[in-house]
């Protein structure tokens, strides 16, 4: 029934040029029924993860989030905004530039009246 394995590539974000092949195993479980029947179940050991801006979270208290901050994407406020959406902080995870342990407190100055 195919191969038992699925092949992703996972990217090193502390050296970006680097990339490493993970295997994530199918499971499979077999159950005889009293019907005499035959049960397969193939499930993989994965959670659905979903991508969103912070202006689309907007009143929603989430359980976990990850936030990349390897791009300079956030304007002033938005990391705070982001964490404010989080119920316990043990439940955020942060991706930082590099090694640095803070971030850019960025203001466009032109936008401002």
């Amino acid at each position: 029934m195919g191969c038992c394995l699925i092949t992703v590539k996972a990217l090193d974000y502390i050296n970006a040029s680097k990339q490493n092949n993970i295997l994530i195993p199918h499971i499979t479980f077999h159950s005889n029924l009293p019907s005499g029947h035959t049960l397969l179940r193939c499930q993989s050991p994965l959670a659905p993860a979903y991508p969103s801006t912070f202006n689309s979270c907007q009143g929603l208290m989430l359980d976990s989030m990850g936030i990349d901050l390897t791009n300079p994407i956030f304007s002033h406020g938005q990391l705070y905004t982001a964490l404010s959406h989080i119920c316990h902080h043990d439940h955020a995870c942060i991706l930082p530039c590099g090694n640095n342990e803070t971030t850019a407190n960025v203001t466009y100055h032109e936008i401002l009246l």
